[in-house]
């Protein structure tokens, strides 16, 4: 048996300032990274390396409606995380309508950066992507859309400049 005293610690002190929330997002499709970065206690240990000409697309969400859970997950097979971004995007149209249709392809997943109001950022999708669907509503005219998949590791964070 483990003796797990040796390695557990106290919780970290908290922050007296932390807002909770997310304030913007950032994918890109799978198939455009060459190399995942190792990971370093908790944080990713250097930037996604893209195709060439690939780069950070940038999402969009109203004002309060973009949301990350990450729940953990037992198995026979070991631990694991439901990870799952959501947000609204307002309105209806043809260029959202076919860019959604797109997305959502069977096959195509993704990674994605999301920011909080203090302008830390995590790395949904590292060691298990993330599929893409959007719901419209005619009654609220919007799309709930999700970013949603199970990953071996939490969501690390992702301390580097996002290159657009």
């Amino acid at each position: 048996m483990i003796d797990n005293f040796d390695y557990m610690k106290n919780f970290p002190k908290r922050s007296i300032f932390n807002p909770g929330g997310l304030g913007s997002f950032y994918f890109i499709s799978s198939d455009q990274v060459v190399k995942l970065p190792g990971l370093l206690k908790g944080r990713v240990d250097r930037v996604l390396e893209f195709k060439p000409g690939a780069h950070w697309l940038i999402g969009y969400a109203t004002s309060d409606s973009l949301k990350f859970s990450e729940k953990t997950q037992l198995s026979d097979h070991g631990t694991y995380y439901d990870q799952n971004l959501t947000g609204h995007y307002p309105g209806d149209g043809a260029e959202v309508q076919d860019l959604f249709s797109d997305m959502e392809q069977i096959g195509i997943t993704y990674y994605v950066v999301f920011v909080d109001l203090l302008g830390k950022q995590r790395l949904a999708g590292y060691a298990g992507d993330l599929n893409f669907s959007a719901d419209f509503s005619s009654e609220e005219k919007r799309y709930a859309f999700s970013f949603e998949g199970k990953a071996l590791e939490k969501a690390p964070l992702y301390p580097y400049i996002i290159n657009l």
